[in-house]
């Protein structure tokens, strides 16, 4: 923490905290008046909290990807453009290593790994898009750290410090252990029968194993060392995300395993629910999912869960699906957040949800390019406006970056294109951070609208380190204080250079 403290020391300095805490704010900067480069390089200085909704598997840009088939010596498959573990001897199998050489395949693999070619071999957004990580999945989780790393710092090169990246820990493992046993219709005598059947060794190894990832993404951003990366400036936390698609009884065990985690290992904080929402499975067994969550988590009293809910349009889904998904995510899963949530003003009693979800502050985890590009919405389609003028407080996140080729800041840039202002792009930000699933106190008596400080913090909020007392007392002991205070630093700087209103 003193590390923080004297960083954002560092950067107040360059502006002077006088500056920064004395006299009339300047006018918010006008976004609809910037050119796009302004916007641009704007967004990307801005300090945006955190990123709620992150797949790091799928935060890779294609380029990376090809590098590492190569050192690990993998194969591509030329007819399907898609990795292949070794030997490369069989019919159509190449080395990667040859796709440098060949410039219509390397070109085509970076469009089989991205969605920047719009309607590659004919195939929808949507339908090219998750068939992406089938063609990827030979890269395997040796390259979790990599993932991670990488990451890590391209966030703080957009002076973005913190990260809750969704992870499969243990999940081939955990299915296997869910299918052994079987679906119950009893789901406490299902959950006695996985802990049986070996459970505890599976949490075990998923602290083994984030053990490892941490590790080696501290290696790769020299973290410690002289030639530290800024990166190694970033707090990660992890959520278990679990697979919709599976058999039920193999979605169970994960979801087990996931809470289990979070009660064993503090870098683990929530559980999520991925996949294609759509896909026949997940449709027809979403209700059962739900109960499911909310039986496991106490309906988020064990572990607290953000769930992609509502990631549906009338092109992937009949008029019944789109009536209740988010409803049932947080009325009966218990749900502290919604990812995507696109389909809510489909929802029966939509207006009564959102107004629900702005009372009882549910935030959604706003994907911008994801949507344009899977589902096909424009900017006057989205939900985006509608919920935030019911009050749902909303944060922007990337979902999968380096597979649509955005970053964060990319997100906040597009966001003027969807009528949103400088003060909604520092919303999102502080929303980023205040429905966090990060442990302890927040900053702010009022989230969502950040107009009262914690009590103890009164006047101090923006300054490089808080005063000596129940402020210091309350930032050192609460890891959520504590990013938030160094996200407010950084935003008093900012501010100060760039104009805005505290």
């Amino acid at each position: 923490m003193t590390r923080m403290f004297a960083a954002c020391a560092r950067l107040l300095g360059a502006v002077g905290v006088a500056a920064v805490l004395a006299g009339p704010a300047m006018a918010a900067p006008d976004l609809a008046g910037m050119t796009k480069g302004e916007r641009i390089a704007f967004t990307k200085a801005m300090p945006k909290g955190g990123e709620l909704h992150n797949h790091i598997a799928g935060a890779i840009f294609p380029e990376t990807l090809l590098a590492w088939a190569a050192e690990d010596g993998l194969c591509v498959d030329v007819a399907e453009l898609a990795l292949a573990p070794p030997p490369c001897a069989g019919e159509g199998l190449r080395p990667a290593a040859e796709a440098f050489a060949d410039e219509g395949l390397y070109s085509g693999l970076l469009d089989s790994f991205s969605t920047r070619h719009e309607g590659f071999r004919d195939r929808s957004g949507h339908d090219q898009f998750f068939g992406v990580f089938g063609r990827i999945g030979a890269i395997g989780p040796q390259r979790s750290g990599d993932m991670l790393a990488l990451v890590m710092d391209d966030l703080a090169h957009q002076n973005t410090f913190y990260l809750e990246a969704m992870v499969t820990p243990q999940g081939q493992a955990a299915a296997a252990l869910g299918i052994k046993v079987g679906l119950r219709e009893d789901l406490a005598e299902m959950k006695a029968a996985v802990d049986q059947a070996g459970l505890g060794a599976l949490v075990s190894a998923a602290i083994a194993g984030t053990d490892a990832m941490e590790a080696r993404a501290r290696q790769v951003l020299a973290c410690g060392t002289p030639q530290a990366r800024p990166g190694c400036q970033v707090t990660v936390r992890y959520l278990v995300q679990t697979i919709r698609t599976l058999p039920p009884e193999a979605t169970f065990a994960q979801l087990q395993l996931g809470v289990a985690l979070v009660q064993a290992d503090r870098r683990w904080v929530g559980l999520q629910m991925v996949a294609p929402e759509d896909h026949p499975a997940a449709l027809a067994n979403y209700p059962l999912h739900m109960e499911m969550v909310g039986f496991l988590t106490g309906r988020g009293q064990l572990a607290p869960a953000a769930l992609h809910a509502g990631e549906l349009t009338f092109d992937y889904a009949p008029p019944e699906h789109l009536r209740d998904h988010i409803a049932q995510a947080l009325r009966v899963a218990g749900a502290r957040r919604i990812g995507h949530g696109v389909d809510l003003p489909h929802e029966i009693g939509a207006e009564a949800l959102a107004a629900d979800m702005a009372e009882r502050g549910v935030l959604v985890e706003v994907n911008l390019t994801s949507n344009a590009v899977i589902l096909d919405l424009a900017p006057d389609e989205h939900p985006y406006a509608w919920l935030r003028q019911r009050g749902v407080p909303v944060s922007l996140s990337t979902d999968d970056a380096g597979l649509l080729r955005i970053d964060l800041s990319h997100e906040y840039e597009r966001a003027e294109a969807y009528g949103a202002t400088y003060e909604d792009l520092k919303r999102s930000a502080r929303n980023a951070l205040a429905f966090s699933f990060l442990a302890g106190e927040g900053l702010w008596a009022d989230p969502g609208t950040y107009r009262r400080p914690h009590a103890a913090c009164r006047g101090q909020v923006g300054r490089a380190e808080p005063r000596p007392g129940a402020c210091a007392d309350l930032v050192a002991a609460s890891d959520k204080a504590r990013e938030q205070w160094r996200h407010e630093a950084l935003l008093a700087a900012f501010e100060a250079e760039h104009g805005g209103r505290r």
